[in-house]
């Protein structure tokens, strides 16, 4: 019975494997390479490199880890993704994946960080993503998934009443501390990108609805 339920289980899995299913471990296993120190070193975000020509680093800042244990704690948005996400995803939607990234990159090139690396950012408007595109949840646990990470991230910048929730557990893993307002910037962008598609989607719906 044990190894039927088994078979059943992996099964079930397979329709969700596909080209965003690949492009998530591309993604992983490119971050994981850009955690070496040499690639660090290109990669990573840097105010004055950056004013000084090097005009990359605010967009490949994410994908570069400050080491293997930064790149592992990172994972868990990657994993969860995975567990998200259809096998295939329109235009639009993965457009929502470059929008995140990009509308990021220009704030953290227009913010007060001198120096950034991490996934973590974008991390958390994909994620938001991820669970409005997922068609394997209902639309409530979609809802409090994205309302825990909300929460958590408007705990992390203070936007709460000044209250302040911050992981001291990951900023003694890390051993540095941790850019809670790039986190800002990722799910903020992730939710408006929603809410466009949302309204882009009534229009379109209003309009074939009209009588000629």
């Amino acid at each position: 019975m044990a190894k039927f339920d088994f078979i059943r289980l992996k099964t079930d899995f397979l329709p969700r494997c596909g080209p965003v299913q690949i492009a998530l471990l591309l993604l992983s296993a490119l971050s994981f390479i850009a955690s070496f120190s040499a690639v660090v070193q290109w990669g990573f975000y840097h105010a004055e490199l950056t004013a000084a020509g090097q005009w990359w680093r605010p967009f490949t800042a994410w994908f570069t880890q400050r080491d293997g244990l930064h790149w592992l704690i990172n994972q868990w948005g990657v994993l969860v993704m995975l567990l998200l996400l259809p096998a295939r995803l329109t235009r639009l939607q993965s457009l929502g994946f470059v929008v995140v990234w990009l509308y990021s990159s220009l704030c953290l090139l227009h913010s007060s960080y001198q120096a950034y690396v991490g996934l973590s950012g974008v991390l958390y408007g994909w994620l938001v993503l991820s669970a409005y595109y997922s068609p394997y949840y209902s639309r409530f646990v979609k809802a409090v998934f994205v309302a825990i990470l909300l929460v958590k991230v408007l705990l992390e910048n203070q936007f709460i009443f000044g209250l302040s929730w911050q992981s001291q557990t990951v900023t003694q893993l890390l051993q540095g501390p941790v850019a809670y307002r790039s986190h800002w910037w990722g799910i903020s962008s992730g939710l408006v990108y929603l809410f466009l598609l949302a309204l882009l989607h009534w229009f379109t719906g209003r309009s074939r609805r009209a009588p000629l």
